[in-house]
């Protein structure tokens, strides 16, 4: 990393006079409306009436020296709620925008799909430093503009790559914290060279021992670009790399067990109350089932300690090692050749060629798990200890074109997208504790016990309009029609039983989805006061998981969200506000049960009729140059009209229940961001407090089975010295996490179950909770050199 590091600064003060003196033939403004012209045909238009935070350059550059994923970031914005399963930030990360999970967020990269075709998210597990390779994000709340990619059904996030600097230059940077977390990571520009061409690259990377049991890990992502400009036309190739090996722990700090007497100290502890504070209370507050168990003591009692915290022992293999941890392996290229042409004054295109790999697998240790549910028998053996590893790989190759044309009183965009996916999914049993079984069915290698294929086809083709009527009012148009077509064959990762033995789930699906999604709305401006509306038609298809893990609940149906936005803002060069309420008319949505799969996921269904309905509050106000007050909040109502929960009933198989406008899961009413910035000459403090409300982990709005409100409040202070030398910027900060110390969990999910004959009927289920807690407090240092 040192070479690295070194070998960047060299390569810039090398070439730094000689690229400077060429620099002036091209203005950095017009490089920069070049790469806009890359983006626009995914973002929202000026003055466009739809909901939008945006997120600038110098913000990002800052966040991306934590450590964290983006996500974190993100949740600083109204309606927006993120996590970490390692309690840091770090790692496996997830979010929702107004209740709407990462499934249902579209993600683009300078207009290129990021979300998984099949699974439809976004996977923020390795993409920590992406804030320093980017220059700016639009967030569109709600359906939004149209878009490349999955349906945008909660909000669309699209990531604008920096442009290339004119002139050579180059930065280094160091973090380090808590729980021996740091971020190492370098990026230069050649500047421009032989009048035309720009080469530029980065690397960074996170390590972390992690704040759950066995969450430590490492990822990271590179990038090399190579740009050759002129004045009104750029081809731009850009490669991205992410790579993680990182501890999981998405079963979270499993409690809430109502009845001892069902327990298993597998899955966690009866705490008699049903907070994550009282896990903590009694030395479980970083318990991981994926890592360590419960002990019994002679009496067979969960085993405590002197303090009278309960005891935990870690996994053993049989010849006397320990399981390490459950790691999550994964790599993904990206690979974005890009073409702009301003053509005149009217005029403007671009085009992208994309192809990305990735491959990766998870490694778990499965404690005294039966055989058939590998497929698996021998002579009267049920159940010994398994590793099994599971994993994918894909390929996603596309072509996107957009052309714009823009006068006085038009501004007009078209274009389409193309999308190939191809996949492959796989498991393996790489060890098994009982020796016997282990010699039937892993003599000379690895037993595989699943294997499917899967090609997804996306097309979508957009025109979209804004004509500007006089200097109050614009009207927009926006039509786009997309044609989805899914199959996936093979054996899944789940067995039936006859009478002669077990067989996989075959899966055999090949479905087709029309979509046609029209938008439309208005703005009226007038000094720095601004009013729009607008309604959009959404549609979605189901993901993978809806199809292979719906259990009880009927063959998945394609989501439709009508949604409705009506807002205002006023700009002052002292106070700012805006004000947006939205309903979004939901058809078929899928909620999530509360229930999760084997691996973390959590299972859903669709529901015939929901809606979410809501405000949205920003204000800012800027009482001297050097201060600022800023806030946002975002107050929902989140209901299914009718919602068939299928229960599992011990006694009975499954039973029915019917719940009438009863509250989404995962669905906080109330999100509040407060903020303090300070800032005079090289100085800048920064002070943010977030409140999220109760959420219910499944939709039944029962308060035992849901995660308690909480309230955090982060620092950041930072002080840039400009030596003028060798090196340009000297930016030492401090970033403080959660001062108070608060206890919380961010996620989590349920089991509940009926069991009436073992005095669990309905309004008493048995049941299990699982908190995703994030980390006291912490706090981090870093060093950003910038040569």
């Amino acid at each position: 990393m040192k070479r690295f590091v070194l070998g960047t600064a060299a390569l810039a003060c090398a070439v730094s006079m000689n690229a400077q003196r060429k620099a002036a033939l091209y203005d950095s403004t017009q490089v920069e409306a070049l790469q806009e012209i890359v983006v626009k045909g995914v973002r929202a238009q000026k003055n466009a009436p739809f909901a939008v935070a945006n997120i600038k350059k110098q913000e990002l550059n800052a966040f991306s020296k934590t450590g964290k994923e983006l996500p974190f970031l993100f949740s600083q914005t109204p309606g927006v709620v993120a996590w970490s399963e390692n309690g840091l930030g770090t790692g496996t990360t997830y979010m929702r925008i107004r209740g709407a999970g990462d499934s249902r967020i579209n993600v683009t990269l300078d207009g290129v799909p990021l979300n998984s075709p099949e699974d439809q998210c976004v996977f923020w597990a390795n993409m920590n430093s992406y804030g320093s390779l980017l220059g700016s994000v639009q967030i569109q709340r709600g359906v939004g503009t149209s878009t490349n990619g999955d349906g945008a059904f909660g909000g669309t996030v699209a990531l604008s790559s920096a442009i290339p600097s004119l002139k050579a230059g180059g930065e280094i940077s160091a973090s380090y914290g808590s729980f021996n977390t740091f971020n190492i990571g370098g990026k230069f520009s050649t500047g421009l060279l032989w009048k035309h061409l720009i080469f530029d690259g980065a690397y960074h990377e996170t390590n972390t021992d992690g704040f759950i049991h066995g969450t430590s890990g490492r990822s990271g992502s590179y990038y090399g670009g190579l740009t050759w400009i002129d004045r009104n036309f750029q081809i731009h190739y850009k490669n991205i790399g992410n790579f993680e090996k990182t501890g999981q722990a998405w079963n979270g700090v499993t409690a809430g067990d109502n009845d001892m007497s069902l327990m298993d100290g597998t899955y966690g502890i009866n705490t008699g109350i049903k907070t994550y504070e009282d896990m903590w209370n009694v030395g479980l507050g970083k318990f991981n089932s994926l890592y360590e168990y419960l002990t019994y003591d002679a009496n067979g009692n969960f085993a405590k300690d002197a303090n009278g915290n309960y005891v935990t022992a870690r996994y053993q293999m049989d010849d006397g090692s320990y399981w390490d941890k459950t790691t999550d392996n994964f790599w993904q290229n990206h690979n974005i050749l890009s073409a702009v042409y301003d053509i005149n004054e009217h005029w403007s295109t671009s085009a992208s060629l994309h192809y990305t790999y990735g491959y990766g697998y998870y490694s778990e240790f499965r404690p005294n798990n039966k055989l058939k549910k590998f497929g698996l028998s021998y002579n009267g053996v049920k159940k010994t200890d398994f590793v099994r590893q599971k994993g994918l790989s894909q390929n996603t190759y596309g072509f996107i074109w957009n052309a714009n044309y823009k006068d006085e009183l038009w501004d007009v965009i078209g274009g389409f997208s193309l999308q190939e996916f191809d996949g492959n999914h796989f498991g393996y049993l790489t060890y098994i504790a009982n020796e016997d079984v282990r010699k039937r069915y892993m003599s000379y290698r690895n037993y595989k016990y699943y294997d499917s294929d899967a090609t997804k086809f996306d097309g979508n083709a957009f025109i979209k309009a804004a004509y500007h009527i006089n200097e109050q009012w614009d009207v927009f148009g926006d039509l786009q029609y997309r044609y989805v077509q899914y199959e996936t064959c093979g054996k899944n990762d789940k067995f039936y039983e006859e009478t002669s033995g077990y067989y996989n789930q075959k899966l055999n699906i090949d479905e087709k989805y029309r979509f046609l999604n029209p938008k439309a709305g208005f703005s009226w401006t007038l000094g720095g006061h601004r009013a729009y509306g607008s309604v959009a038609l959404s549609h979605r298809e189901p993901e993978r998981n809806n199809f292979t893990d719906n259990g009880s609940y009927p063959f998945p149906k394609a989501e439709k969200l009508i949604d409705y936005e009506l807002g205002y803002t006023f700009n002052s060069d002292i106070f700012r506000f805006g004000i947006n309420g939205y309903y979004m008319d939901y058809t078929d949505q899928f909620v999530q049960t509360g229930l999760l799969s084997d691996i973390g996921e959590k299972l859903t269904t669709n529901v015939k009729d929901s809606y979410r309905m809501g405000i949205e509050l920003q204000a800012a106000v800027d009482p001297f140059s050097w201060l600022t007050f800023e806030g946002n909040a975002a107050l929902s109502k989140n209901k299914i009209k009718d919602f068939d929960e299928v229960v599992e009933d011990w006694d009975n198989g499954s039973t029915t229940i019917h719940y009438d406008n009863s509250t989404l899961a995962f669905s906080p009413s109330t999100i509040l961001n407060g903020f303090v910035n300070l800032h005079y000459k090289g100085i800048q403090a920064i002070w943010h407090t977030n409140f999220v409300s109760r959420q219910y982990l499944d939709n039944t709005e029962n308060q035992d089975r849901s995660l308690p409100s909480y309230c955090v409040s982060n620092a950041s202070v930072s002080y840039t010295l400009k030596p003028k030398k060798a090196i340009k910027e000297a930016i030492f900060g401090l970033n403080f996490n959660n001062i108070f110390n608060k206890h919380y969990a961010a996620n989590g999910w349920v089991y509940s179950a009926i069991y009436a004959s073992g005095g669990h009927d309905n309004d008493n289920r048995y049941y299990q909770i699982g908190f995703i807690p994030m980390a006291g407090f912490t706090m981090m240092g870093n060093l950003t050199l910038r040569f």
